[in-house]
């Protein structure tokens, strides 16, 4: 017990340090909603954590979206004075076994409803979707995935722009998705739509590797994303592993990205501790 409060204290002396720390990106990082959130002390306390070392908001799955309602997480969130920047959708694509690129029509039939659902759930704010698991899986004909992914997104993206609600299509790797891999691949499957609901999602983890040059690829279509996701080569968080975010937010810089960054990833064992050992590599990196 002893050593774990002074553990906690020097996270808490960390938090202190950093959260002088002004960033030159709004700092955001993704998490799941509990469905206690209200009464659930570790959500709290991480909540608070995050607010402490400079986020400005998180991103959340959660199991169904459509059993809350916005506004009540919203309000809970703000008591923190963080903001819901994404619905993340993995985790109600995986409870609901939904798939817009799946060869049973129903399936698909299915879940463009409830994708509509969840733009319905998020529209009225700078809230958007986020595509990544939801595209479905490794597919035996990829082609044949991608188009069956192309005519979900005909009902989607439209029903989307009027509630400007941005859909951000998460380029992932060929092991967990046969449909939008590179962000080329991705920005080809959005070139009939406009920037502004039709969005990239890029992800550090799966450009490390998809991409053969990550840098190309996002000078050549920084119009289409607003929104970065931040995760290590081995999925831990950036500095727990391999990546050089220097040279990845230095390039941002130069372009003059003006979007939002968002950590992701796995957690091994404390999802405070890791997070402020994070923040201590990337501060310096995200300074104004």
């Amino acid at each position: 017990m002893e050593r774990d409060g002074a553990a906690r204290g020097n996270i808490e002396a960390s938090v202190e340090r950093q959260v002088q720390m002004k960033f030159c990106f709004p700092l955001y990082f993704q998490t799941v909603l509990p469905d206690d959130y209200r009464n659930n002390a570790t959500f709290r306390s991480l909540l608070g954590s995050l607010r402490a070392l400079g986020f400005s908001g998180v991103e959340l799955n959660m199991s169904d979206p459509r059993q809350l309602k916005a506004r009540d997480v919203r309000d809970f969130l703000g008591t923190f004075d963080l903001e819901l920047s994404m619905l993340a959708t993995g985790l109600t694509a995986k409870r609901l076994e939904l798939s817009l690129s799946h060869p049973d029509e129903s399936v698909r039939r299915r879940s463009i409803e409830i994708c509509r659902e969840m733009i319905d759930w998020v529209s009225g704010s700078t809230t958007g979707i986020i595509v990544g698991f939801l595209k479905g899986g490794v597919a035996r004909d990829a082609e044949e995935a991608r188009k069956r992914f192309s005519q979900s997104l005909a009902q989607i993206i439209p029903y989307a722009e009027p509630r400007s609600v941005g859909v951000l299509i998460e380029a992932t790797n060929r092991y967990e998705s046969s449909v939008a891999n590179t962000i080329e691949e991705t920005a080809h499957l959005l070139r009939e739509y406009g920037t502004g609901s039709a969005q990239v999602l890029p992800d550090t983890f799966h450009m490390n590797i998809e991409e053969a040059h990550m840098f190309e690829s996002l000078r050549m279509h920084h119009h289409r994303f607003r929104s970065i996701h931040l995760s290590d080569n081995n999925r831990c968080f950036p500095g727990l592993g391999a990546i050089d975010f220097s040279g990845i937010i230095g390039f941002l810089k130069q372009i003059d990205y003006r979007g939002r960054l968002a950590i992701e990833g796995n957690v091994k064992n404390d999802v405070e501790a890791e997070l402020s050992s994070s923040l201590k590599y990337l501060a310096p990196l995200l300074e104004e």
